[in-house]
């Protein structure tokens, strides 16, 4: 008799070992065609990695920096997975990560008289809602007029940063200030440092108790079976008798609740206020982080650090080899396409699999 739990172990394992192959494939093929970029500049490409790793690893200022990198990238990336394994794509992480700074900046700044817990948990949960609020409108538009959900979210990252401008020049703008930027949050409830002299803050604790979340969320509650259905095939959701049409909006609005926490966590921890540039083209570079954990939420969080790790090493090659710092993002776009081809081949086979038995299956249900 065929031992189940056996068979689905054995299946897990030799998947988890293909996925880390086909990942690390990735990775050193992103490297060695930055690497050639590198060799055209006139730079020996061994010498610019050596200065990306000595920058991240080499003093405790470097890990720091890493840390307070992958700390919103690993936020927004959890956020950009949980939509992608509901089948869709979003790319308004920037803008939902605005939208949570904000409304986490007012409540911060215009609130007074609370204790400091339960103001720093009014400004989580304001902020939570913001980037929900902002995902969900996308996530509306998808399921009641079938729009094109990237097209959306992107379109929706300019209609946040505009009126982020505005706030910041007028409304919000700190009158004792020069420069476009917000009052300042007040020291009790900034984000307190984990590393003495560095950027890394205890926000980062905050991020691994959310991806253990993210992870039973997704694989032990019904909310995420639907979310695997959904991305799985539509069709079958609906003969499951799943009200597509809320899980596209709840999908869409837990995946930017995420990015708004991010968004938050970044004004609260590195930056103290609103300005210009806070976002940081993190909602683009979790989309890498994403797919580089392969939407599990403990690859995520490795992949983060991986990411992290290349942004903060970036600056210490530009100034000892003299390597643009942008040539990381040749790196991250080659990972990225190198994945989609994998998960396109494999889709593809998957898609027919699934087309001739769904039926058969939800019936059997």
């Amino acid at each position: 008799m065929i031992n189940i739990k056996k068979l689905m172990l054995k299946f897990k394992s030799e998947a988890l070992i293909n996925n880390l192959f086909n990942i690390t494939i990735a990775i050193v093929v992103a490297l060695i065609i930055s690497g050639i970029f590198i060799l055209f500049m006139g730079v020996n490409p061994f010498y610019a990695f050596e200065m990306l790793f000595y920058g991240v690893f080499g003093s405790v200022f470097g890990i720091g920096e890493m840390l307070a990198k992958a700390t919103p990238l690993l936020l927004v990336g959890l956020g950009v997975s949980i939509a992608f394994k509901g089948g869709m794509t979003n790319l308004g992480g920037d803008g939902q990560f605005l939208v949570g700074a904000i409304l986490a900046t007012i409540a911060g700044t215009n609130i007074v008289g609370l204790p400091t817990p339960i103001h720093m948990i009014l400004i989580v949960i304001v902020a939570a809602l913001g980037g929900a609020i902002w995902g969900g409108i996308a996530g509306f538009l998808k399921a009641k007029y079938n729009t094109n959900e990237v097209i959306m979210t992107i379109m929706m990252n300019y209609i946040a940063l505009y009126i982020f401008s505005y706030l910041i020049e007028s409304p919000l703008r700190d009158p004792s200030g020069v420069l476009p930027q917000s009052k300042s949050i007040p020291i009790p409830l900034q984000i307190p440092k984990l590393l003495t002299g560095t950027r890394a803050h205890i926000g980062i604790i905050f991020a691994l108790i959310l991806v253990i979340i993210v992870y039973l969320l997704v694989n032990k509650t019904m909310f995420g079976y639907k979310v695997k259905v959904i991305g799985i095939s539509p069709k079958a959701a609906v003969y499951a008798g799943i009200n597509t049409f809320r899980q596209t909006i709840l999908i869409m609005a837990v995946s930017g609740a995420f990015a708004g926490i991010a968004g938050m966590v970044q004004v609260y921890a590195i930056h103290f206020r609103l300005l210009d540039g806070i976002a940081g083209g993190f909602g683009f570079s979790a989309i890498v982080v994403a797919l580089l954990g392969r939407l599990n939420a403990y690859g995520i969080l490795i992949a983060s650090l991986f990411v992290g790790a290349l942004l903060a090493g970036a600056n210490s090659m530009q100034v000892s080899s003299g390597v643009p710092a942008s040539i990381v993002g040749i790196t991250q776009a080659v990972v990225i396409l190198l994945i989609l081809i994998n998960q396109n081949s494999k889709s593809k086979f998957l898609n027919k699999l699934f087309s001739k038995k769904e039926r058969e299956v939800v019936q059997d249900e």
